[in-house]
């Protein structure tokens, strides 16, 4: 136990230098402290491109936004990739290509509108896959994104 804690600790403390193992990929931290005890990155940065990992309706303080809202969550799912974005100096406009997860088929077209009101005329290549559930109980939705910066 005392090693997670110490990799937790060290995970924190380096997020924005390189990876040791590759020199090439570097770690983008958001700032938000609810996930520091996970075994993630919220993104990954190789060169001019930007790796999301999977965002989901949690606010900067790890709690739930829009329960049983597929838009409000839709919503935050993207104001989450934008703050990751951000931290790694990108765009929503930079964002190439996204893959979504939906947890009911009956919520898709909300999901659509939310997604639309995002991106307007400039929507990335997209991916939408209905799921049994996620991680986490309540989330409606989780969507990875690449963004590549100019």
């Amino acid at each position: 136990m005392a090693t997670q804690t110490a990799r937790r600790t060290s995970r924190t403390k380096r997020a924005a230098a390189p990876v040791p193992d590759s020199g090439l990929a570097r770690i983008i931290d958001p700032g938000w402290s609810w996930d520091d005890k996970l075994p993630l990155a919220q993104a990954k940065q190789i060169g001019n491109t930007i790796y999301v990992s999977g965002q989901v309706a949690f606010n900067a303080q790890g709690k739930l936004v829009g329960k049983e809202n597929m838009k409000t969550q839709t919503r935050q799912v993207f104001r989450n990739i934008k703050a990751v974005l951000r931290a790694a100096g990108a765009k929503m406009e930079h964002v190439v290509k996204i893959n979504t997860y939906i947890t009911d088929a009956d919520k898709f077209m909300d999901m659509l509108e939310a997604r639309g009101d995002i991106f307007g005329d400039n929507p990335p290549a997209s991916t939408a896959v209905v799921v049994a559930g996620l991680a986490f109980p309540g989330l409606l939705i989780e969507v990875e994104a690449i963004a590549v910066k100019p």
